[in-house]
């Protein structure tokens, strides 16, 4: 069996939380030793409670020798800033999703892996849903596709800020899941984009978009991304020559389709998603192996994501691939 990867973990908000908890919780292949978060009291206390070092600042965790991997989760606005020292320390990094906030930020921390030879990670963990892996299964079966269809509503969190107070809105906060979701569908493919995202003033960050994708071949692809009062929806499907297959990965529950005949509804057990990526990315640093969503998935998400703005102020197409 291959030692843990001792790894150190920047940024302890809600997202970070989870990242903390599954890696003092499960056999992860990483070995949680050290955290840096900004709010320095609560830092020291969690440090102290679970035996862990504490470094008040993030260079100071970036620096120690001890340290072999870094787990970037903070606001994307500082992911570039941390993710640059990491790599420049020699350090494999981690990066929560989105990669970076604008493609050339994105695109300096993917060449600088590249030049340094560090592995750098996305954290697109819709990736490893089990309902959203089963539909991409059966989806393959399902003869020429004829269109492809998701919906990612999700409800406003009480913990959370609203979106007009952080620094960009649904389609990259989350929206951008299924953008990476397309993009492993039909990797490759040259795709015309446009995108429509009403904003309740000028200065405000969309909390709607509707963006349509359409490949060469005249594939369709329609994503639907919102921030809701109401209860969230988490909705995927692909239709074919030969039916159809509908999953949401909320309620774990897959059906597939013959014109208008259901032929099979499979109900699929919860996976943290999160536990499984952390696992590849130790896994692929243990075995000396790429690692499973680069720095690149990352930043053609971006990319994506940045078309989406453009062609939403434009009123134009955009081309993407």
């Amino acid at each position: 069996m291959n030692a843990p990867i001792p790894v150190g973990l920047i940024g302890l908000g809600r997202h970070g939380r989870r990242y903390f908890q599954h890696l003092l919780e499960e056999e992860t292949g990483g070995q949680l030793v050290a955290i840096s978060r900004l709010q320095v009291d609560e830092g020291q206390k969690m440090a102290a409670h679970h035996g862990l070092r504490f470094f008040p600042d993030y260079r100071d965790l970036i620096a120690d020798p001890a340290i072999h991997a870094v787990l970037v989760v903070t606001p994307p606005a500082l992911h570039v800033q941390i993710t640059l020292e990491a790599i420049a320390a020699g350090k494999a990094v981690l990066v929560e999703k989105p990669l970076a906030l604008h493609s050339r930020a994105g695109k300096q921390m993917v060449d600088a892996a590249n030049h340094a030879g560090i592995p750098l990670m996305t954290g697109h963990t819709l990736r490893y849903e089990p309902v959203i892996r089963k539909i991409q299964d059966i989806g393959s079966r399902l003869g020429s596709w004829q269109s492809l269809t998701g919906t990612m509503h999700l409800e406003e969190r009480p913990d959370t800020k609203k979106i007009q107070d952080t620094t960009h809105g649904v389609v990259l906060e989350f929206g951008i899941h299924l953008l990476d979701w397309v993009h492993v569908m039909i990797p490759g493919e040259r795709l015309t984009l446009s995108a429509h995202m009403p904003r309740a003033s000028s200065d405000a960050h969309e909390e709607h978009a509707e963006i349509n994708l359409t490949t060469g071949s005249g594939l369709p692809c329609h994503l639907n991304i919102a921030r809701v009062n109401a209860t969230r929806t988490t909705h995927l499907e692909i239709t074919g020559t030969n039916g159809r297959v509908q999953g949401n990965w909320t309620t774990g529950i897959v059906e597939t389709w013959k014109q208008d005949t259901r032929i099979s509804r499979d109900i699929l057990p919860k996976t943290p998603t999160l536990v499984t990526m952390l696992k590849e990315f130790f896994h692929a640093l243990q075995t000396d192996t790429p690692v499973p969503i680069t720095g690149e998935d990352g930043l053609r998400a971006v990319e994506w994501a940045e078309a989406c703005y453009q062609a939403a102020q434009t009123g134009q197409t955009v081309s993407v691939t």
